[in-house]
């Protein structure tokens, strides 16, 4: 009776997890333990020595009391045995029924025992014939065909259960419920009748990608004594292959293609090193509008606003890499463009012309191509004579150098008079792709129409007491600066002027815009970030010493740059005005800022006659080009491969880092 009892609860046991009823599979694993059993055990001993009625409800009693309470274990009778269990929210079929096991089986059911006293007949008297008891069920007529259907659906269903169990058990492993220190028989495919106990260990899926992609890291990174020996790229699509290598950089996409014939087609495609180049060179825009771009991208043809296709990406990305190599150890190209007779104080320069304007009252355009004079604008007494300006020193780098063609045919043949013109120095310039404005010691801007060949004055904005020292301008503003210590906001389309700033006390020598924001730097020490929308000066960078001469606006508006009279580049934050920093030094004014951002150069000249290009972040400074004029530094500006500076001395000298760079004429950008 104890075998049976004991069998019969491990049965429950297994029915429990065949049925996927977790609160019966709770309350039967709580009753199992080692003291239910126990319990089980003395009351059935108890009972043994009892008559045979007594024995039996004894037995009943007892397997009550060993079992969960009857709201969770209540016994079910052979019909409803027989009916299929539905799984309502688990969405797993209904199962079929186990045939229940014959009277005269060794094993021993208490849902049997269970159901055999449920049907007990009425009548009074004990009983020891378990036969008399029991009352057979009925069982519903058989239809034609119901046999093999039955034993259809039961193989089916036999198959769903084992496949239920077995992703059940390995979900309680990868869960930790079944650990190594568990018996045997706990662990066992029972069901199979293999009998095979689970004893290595099973590896988690993300393991096992984490292990494959730290091999091909391995091989992409030259270890040897890692390398995988299955060729990835055999197998993958070229689409995902070139998504692959696309994340690579330069240096690990290079030794890839070392690695074998397949490696070296996909590892030099098109596809990817545009992907690593542009990923790498491609400047970001933070603020709208977009900042005036000063010279060219150095990314190539474009289409439609997008890089255009079918491009030489690797080579260009071989000729990027020689020009920033270039920068690094200041071995740069002079160019000297000459036809100026007096201070070049202004200039900007794109991919295909620079424009500069001088004290000698006349504006000149510039082909960036043959580096010669292309155009000349003046009024019809400041034409240039012959033989002016007279030769000068030039640097041992010197590689190009075309004499002034002041005076002569072609020099006549390219000076214009215009409809209106300026009658002093030029100051100071800004364009874009539509108009161009000039400031000037005449107190007045002119705005030019510039989409033609030929430059024409639009109108003039009237309104200063003094000399303009700077102008910006973007799709909506132009914005000047004066001696006059204000600064004007102009509407772009009308030339009206829209609201005037007041709070420098000396000369606004430079201004820059960005967005709705302006910083100016003031002769009175001070740079100040305004606000546009309501002309409100909300912060203030002071300078330690003296007046400031120049003033940058970083492209995201993070950071102000200012120089001057003390001889200092500052570094401020324009979020808390604290200073960042000021290691950036001259021996002299500094009248010139010019910041690459995204490239992470400074570029700043002084009165000492000397250009420096520092560091962004740190603002340490890795080249110094003194003396390549024979005068005082006035405006120096850069792109990617070349600075552009004007000087005291009547010359524009241009530090060219890509001459001669093979592949530097495919990083142009379309006309």
């Amino acid at each position: 009776m104890l075998d049976a009892v004991n069998e019969a609860t491990m049965h429950v046991d297994g029915s429990s997890q065949h049925s996927q009823s977790s609160s019966f599979s709770r309350a039967i694993g709580a009753v199992t333990g080692s003291f239910t059993r126990q319990k089980t055990r003395r009351r059935m001993s108890s009972v043994s020595s009892a008559t045979p009625a007594q024995r039996r409800r004894g037995s009943i009693h007892s397997l009550f009391e060993s079992l969960p309470s009857s709201s969770t274990t209540k016994p079910l009778a052979p019909e409803q045995q027989r009916q299929p269990l539905h799984h309502q929210d688990s969405g797993i079929p209904s199962f079929q029924q186990q045939p229940s096991t014959p009277l005269n089986s060794k094993v021993f059911s208490p849902f049997k025992r269970l159901s055999s006293m449920r049907r007990r007949p009425t009548a009074p008297g004990p009983s020891t014939d378990v036969k008399n008891v029991f009352t057979p069920p009925v069982y519903p007529p058989v239809l034609p065909g119901s046999a093999a259907r039955q034993a259809a659906a039961a193989a089916n269903q036999d198959r769903q259960n084992q496949l239920r169990r077995e992703q059940e058990h390995t979900q309680r492993f990868l869960n930790g419920l079944i650990t190594t220190s568990m018996r045997d028989d706990d662990i066992k495919d029972n069901e199979s009748g293999v009998d095979m106990t689970c004893a290595s260990p099973i590896v988690r899926a993300d393991s096992v990608t984490e292990k494959k992609m730290s091999k091909l890291w391995q091989l992409l990174r030259g270890d040897k004594a890692n390398r995988i020996k299955v060729d990835p790229f055999q197998r993958l699509p070229a689409e995902l292959a070139t998504t692959v290598l696309s994340n690579l950089d330069a240096a690990s996409l290079v030794r890839a293609e070392r690695v074998s014939r397949s490696w070296h087609e996909h590892a030099s495609s098109p596809h990817v090193w545009r992907n690593v180049f542009l990923r790498k060179h491609e400047p970001e825009v933070h603020v709208s509008p977009a900042p005036i771009q000063m010279g060219g991208l150095g990314t190539g043809k474009m289409s439609g606003g997008n890089p255009a296709p079918a491009q030489d990406w690797k080579r260009m990305f071989e000729a990027r890499s020689i020009i920033d190599a270039r920068w690094k150890t200041g071995t740069p190209a002079a160019i000297y463009l000459n036809g100026h007779t007096d201070s070049v104080y202004c200039c900007q320069f794109d991919e295909n012309k620079a424009i500069t304007g001088s004290r000698d009252r006349t504006i000149r355009v510039w082909d960036l191509k043959t580096y010669k004079c292309i155009r000349v604008y003046g009024g019809p007494n400041h034409r240039p004579t012959a033989n002016t300006p007279p030769p000068m020193e030039e640097r041992p780098e010197r590689v190009i150098s075309h004499a002034s063609m002041n005076g002569t045919k072609v020099g006549n043949e390219i000076y214009t008079v215009p409809t209106d013109y300026h009658d002093a120095s030029i100051l100071c310039l800004q364009y874009d792709s539509e108009i161009m404005v000039t400031g000037s010691s005449d107190y007045t801007c002119i705005v030019w129409d510039i989409t033609g060949d030929e430059y024409v004055p639009m109108y003039r904005l009237r309104g200063h007491e003094a000399g303009v020292l700077d102008v910006c301008l973007d799709d909506k503003y132009i914005i000047s600066c004066s001696k006059d210590a204000m600064i004007k906001v102009w509407d772009r389309k009308t030339g009206n002027c829209i609201r005037t700033l007041k709070g420098h006390r000396g000369p606004v020598n430079a201004v820059q815009l960005r967005g709705n924001f302006l910083v100016s730097a003031s002769g009175d020490g001070i740079a100040k970030l305004w606000n546009l929308e309501t002309g409100v000066s909300i912060k203030d960078f002071p300078s330690e010493d003296r007046g400031l001469a120049a003033v940058e606006f970083s492209d995201d508006a993070k950071y102000v740059l200012a120089g001057g009279n003390d001889h200092v580049v500052y570094k401020f934050d324009a979020s808390t005005g604290e200073l960042v920093h000021s290691r950036v030094k001259h021996d002299g004014l500094v009248r010139s800022l010019f910041l690459d951002a995204f490239n992470g150069r400074i570029v700043s000249g002084s009165y000492d006659q000397s250009i420096q290009v520092s560091d962004y972040e740190t603002g340490q400074t890795y080249a110094v080009y003194k003396n390549w004029t024979t005068s005082w530094i006035l405006s120096a500006k850069s792109d990617y491969r070349r600075v552009v500076a004007t000087s005291q001395d009547g010359r524009t000298l241009i530090l060219d880092f890509g001459h001669d760079v093979p592949g530097s004429d495919l990083l142009v950008g379309s006309k």
